[in-house]
Formats: C-alpha cells, sequence, structure tokens
C-alpha cells in the first residue's frame, strides 16, 4: 500500500512540472505569461526620445497682375529646408500599438524667384507710366514653438507607422527680398527721398505680424527601429505635415499705384511640409 501511494504522489508531481520539458526545460505559465509588460518601443513601455532634422517647406501663393502688358511668373511657389528638434514620450498599450507626444522647435523656410511688373515714369514727374519688369527674389524664415500628439503602431517587428496632429505656435518670422530691374527702359528704385537710387532694390527685417499666430496640421510618418543596445534604439523616418490653418492673417496682400490703379493682388498663402528626422529613443 505505501509503495503505491508513493507511485501515486510522484506521478501528480509529473504533471504539475510538466511544461519543463525537453523543448523548454525553463518554462513558464500561462500566468506568468499574462502578467509580463508589453513590448514597448524600445523594451519596457515608457521609452523617451530626442530626434533632430529638417523640414522640407512647400510654399504656395495665387498671384493676379493687373496692368499690361503681362509677364509669365513663377512667383506663385517656392520651397525651401530649415532645422527641427523634437523632445518625445512614447507609451505602448499593446506589444504594436502605442501613444506619443512631442515638444519642440521648428523652422520653416523658402525662397521664390519670379518676375512682376512694376511701375516706372520717365522722367520723374511727367506723368508718362510704362511697366518695368523686375526679377524679385524673397527668402521667407518662420520660427515654431511645436507640440503634438498621434498613435503609433509598430508592424513586421521594426517598421513604425504614427499619425496625429500638432499645434504650430508662431515665435519669430524674418525676410530678405532682392528686387531687380531686367529690362533695357532706363528705370531705377527709387529711395526715401524720392531720388534715383539704381536699378537693384534689397529689403530685410522682422516681418513676424503677416504670419498667423497659431497653425494646425496634420502628421503621418514611417520609421524603422534600428535597436543600438537592449535599451537604445535608433529611428529614423519621413513623415508629412498637412497644415489646416491659414499660413498668413488677413485675405489679400497687393500692390498699386496713385496714377494708374492696381497692379497685382496675392491670395491664398499655403504652406506644407515633408520632415526626415533621427531619433534616439530610450527605455525608462
Amino acid at each position: 500500500m505505501l509503495l503505491c501511494f508513493l507511485l501515486v504522489v510522484c506521478s501528480a508531481a509529473g504533471m504539475l512540472y510538466a511544461d519543463e520539458d525537453v523543448l523548454r526545460p525553463k518554462g513558464k505559465g500561462l500566468l506568468a505569461a499574462a502578467v509580463e509588460s508589453p513590448t514597448g518601443l524600445v523594451r519596457n513601455p515608457w521609452a523617451v526620445g530626442l530626434e533632430i532634422g529638417g523640414s522640407l517647406s512647400f510654399y504656395g501663393q495665387n498671384v493676379t497682375q493687373h496692368q499690361a502688358p503681362s509677364y509669365e511668373t513663377n512667383l506663385t511657389s517656392g520651397s525651401g529646408f530649415g532645422p527641427f528638434i523634437n523632445f518625445a514620450v512614447d507609451y505602448a498599450l499593446t506589444d504594436y500599438v502605442g501613444l506619443q507626444a512631442r515638444v519642440g522647435y521648428d523652422q520653416k523656410r523658402y525662397t521664390m524667384k519670379g518676375f512682376l511688373d512694376g511701375p516706372c515714369e520717365i522722367p520723374i514727374g511727367s506723368g508718362n507710366i510704362s511697366p518695368t519688369r523686375v526679377e524679385s527674389t524673397t527668402d521667407q524664415t518662420i520660427n515654431y514653438w511645436v507640440g503634438g500628439v498621434g498613435i503609433r503602431a509598430r508592424f513586421a517587428e521594426n517598421w513604425l507607422v504614427t499619425g496625429g496632429i500638432s499645434y504650430h505656435s508662431r515665435s519669430s518670422a524674418s525676410f530678405r527680398q532682392v528686387d531687380t530691374i531686367v529690362d533695357d527702359s532706363g528705370c531705377e528704385f527709387l529711395d526715401q527721398q524720392g531720388m534715383p537710387a539704381g536699378r537693384r532694390s534689397e529689403l530685410s527685417g522682422a516681418n513676424t505680424a503677416l504670419f498667423s499666430p497659431q497653425r494646425w496640421s496634420l502628421d503621418l510618418s514611417i520609421g524603422y527601429r534600428i535597436p543600438l543596445s537592449r535599451d537604445v534604439v535608433l529611428i529614423p523616418r519621413l513623415g508629412g505635415q498637412l497644415f489646416l490653418s491659414p499660413l498668413r492673417s488677413g485675405n489679400e496682400d497687393s500692390l498699386s499705384h496713385p496714377d494708374i490703379g492696381q497692379i497685382y493682388t496675392i491670395r491664398n498663402w499655403g504652406l506644407h511640409a515633408l520632415q526626415l528626422a533621427i531619433g534616439l529613443w530610450f527605455n525608462l
């Protein structure tokens, strides 16, 4: 009887530890697997990251010219490259889905170059006004403080897609504009005293108030995880920003002359961007 009792006890013990087999000598039970933390962007649910990169901005506007002759102009668009930096936090809801928040600084820059007709009076005071062709180049810089939130999804183990919305608070803006008379009319620009000042004019300075103080954008990006260690990953990503708010305050801008009236009108200012970033993420 005692021998039978010992055989029953041994058999029961063997059943209790049956998961520690040859293939998994230290296997975990279902309860232990259920309470483990989800795999985050790095390892644990919480991660912080520092991103640096550049914004390739695409600017557009509508130019209507009212005086003849009308020269074909390409002052309707421009583009340029500016830096940005973000501090970000990621929290994993599951192994493959998480929430992200970012705060940072973003500089938008663009350059436009094209032609417009300006009024020319020769000689000064004669009242004989005719259009003169002017080549115009404008370099514009706008600085923003940015905050955003989004949802991050991981697929194929290391590929990431993030979508969300960002708030852009205008900090400052500055410009440099160079105008050059390119025809042979003999016209010149006038200085502040109304005297001839040459065939080239250069203006620069701050124009912060020209741009909307707040803007919202929809953001979408794709990235790839490159593990550097157990607690650090490198993530390059390419993203796009589609702005929902207007770039500039007001409805239109125009240039007019007291003798011949309106010369041109500019409306519908827009600016969107592509972003390329390199992020270094750390486990918490």
